[in-house]
């Protein structure tokens, strides 16, 4: 009996060992996989954390600055535009087109709303009618990149020059595909001619020059190394001279007429008919002087044409006749085309 009881005993304790062994066995797999659990969550953890840095310095800091720096523009814009607003006569339709048109223009050219805004207003203060303000300052600006004078340089000479001269407003992309044209030809720069054109249009448009004859001889003059502070007023002289000779039929006018190789008579309806073409005959025949066995300083001395600057440019330009009556075709060629 006692046997039994011990065998009983003995098969309960190995049951319940193995079950106990087994049950710890299954704790410790838990425990583990708890363990690989915890760190896999902090694994994720850290990778999150890293995320949102990485998303806040790539993602959240670049908007944040970016919406900062488009609201400051938007800011500098609107106080630009100000300006516009103080010099231009326009109703609110219209600045609302100038204002729509600003910032379109600033997308298809390399220049900030601020800079075209700059150049309107500017318009807006050198009379520049409302509805070409846009064409006006798109010219500008467009020199202002492509040459060696400033938006603003170009948009205060050559409003200057367009009142001087009486030229549509509506022709400024005209003129300013002239100076390129002349510029990119011959061996001088934008800025020198514009520079001699506003000295030049005053007298050039009295006697009847166009802008593109104008220009072509502005250009002929600084090609020829003429300073505009010089040429300028001593070249608008001759043309004052030549206009008062053919209108009074003075003495002068046989003079002029000698040299450019005409009768008076023919010297009066060529200057009457095109002054550009006769102003260049008389360039030409001054050059052509020595040909003739007399010096070009002796031909002005007897025209009486003895001032310093005067006989200075004429000498110079006598030198490089064939230069003024390309210069002068071309000019027209370009304002044409």
């Amino acid at each position: 009996m006692a046997g039994k009881v011990v065998d009983v005993t003995l098969r309960f304790v190995d049951k319940f060992t193995s079950d106990l062994d087994k049950a710890t066995s299954r704790i410790e797999r838990q425990s583990k996989q708890i363990k690989k659990f915890g760190k896999s969550m902090e694994k994720t953890g850290k990778d999150i954390t890293k995320t949102g840095k990485n998303m806040t310095k790539y993602i959240t800091a670049p908007v944040v600055a970016a919406g900062a720096a488009s609201l400051k523009a938007g800011i500098q814009f609107e106080d630009s535009f100000a300006g516009v607003k103080k010099t231009v006569d326009a109703t609110d339709k219209q600045l609302a087109t100038l204002k729509k048109g600003i910032i379109d223009m600033s997308k298809e050219i390399p220049a900030s709303t601020d800079a075209i805004s700059g150049v309107a207003e500017a318009a807006g203060q050198l009379g520049i009618e409302t509805d070409n303000i846009l064409g006006f300052t798109r010219v500008m600006i467009d020199l202002g990149n492509s040459t060696n004078i400033s938006a603003e340089d170009a948009a205060s000479s050559l409003a200057k020059f367009a009142n001087v001269t009486g030229m549509s407003q509506k022709d400024f992309d005209k003129l300013g595909s002239t100076i390129v044209d002349l510029g990119n030809n011959f061996a001088t720069t934008e800025s020198d001619i514009v520079n001699m054109a506003t000295r030049l249009a005053g007298t050039g448009s009295q006697i009847g020059l166009s802008e593109g004859d104008i220009m072509g001889i502005s250009t002929a003059l600084s090609s020829v190394g003429i300073e505009a502070e010089m040429g300028g007023s001593a070249f608008s002289k001759l043309m004052g001279s030549m206009q008062l000779a053919v209108e009074t039929n003075s003495k002068d006018l046989n003079g002029f007429a000698k040299v450019a190789g005409m009768t008076g008579k023919e010297f009066s309806k060529a200057f009457k008919d095109d002054a550009g073409g006769a102003i260049t005959e008389f360039i030409k025949g001054l050059g052509d002087t020595e040909k003739n066995g007399e010096s070009a300083v002796k031909v002005l001395d007897d025209m009486g044409i003895k001032e310093v600057r005067l006989r200075d440019t004429l000498l110079r330009a006598s030198g490089a006749s064939g230069v003024f009556s390309d210069a002068i075709k071309t000019g027209n060629q370009a304002w044409k085309e």
